[in-house]
């Protein structure tokens, strides 16, 4: 039986792929040129932050709408600094404060310095 490509490239745009190490392997370019909507990076994909820039580029020169999601929430809950803890409190922290501007902070700054990174979510 056929797949049929239309189908496929509307389930590929719905979907997040991830990949082991800090370069996107090959297959990366050609999924993304049949339409999938991007990468969940990992860990795994961070051997340390400041190369996270140099990853997303890599996806971006193949699609530049490309989404690119982590899971950096400050606290524990870190892929950027997974080596070293993360610089920023974690939610509870955060809520035994019970400070909304200073959460807002917080989160403010983690989502700049994730945009710098080129994540876009």
């Amino acid at each position: 039986m056929a797949t049929d490509p239309g189908l496929r490239r509307l389930a590929l745009r719905t979907l997040l792929a991830a990949f082991p190490g800090p370069t996107p392997p090959d297959w990366a370019a050609k999924l993304l040129a049949d339409g999938l909507a991007g990468f969940l990076l990992f860990s795994s994909n961070i051997d340390r932050p400041e190369r996270v820039a140099a990853t997303t580029a890599a996806l971006r020169a193949h699609r530049a709408d490309v989404l690119i999601a982590i899971d950096e929430e400050g606290g524990d809950v870190t892929r950027l600094a997974h080596a070293t803890g993360s610089p920023y409190p974690g939610n509870a922290a955060l809520g035994a404060v019970d400070d909304l501007a200073l959460t807002q902070e917080i989160y403010r700054a983690i989502g700049d310095e994730l945009a710098q990174l080129g994540v876009s979510l």
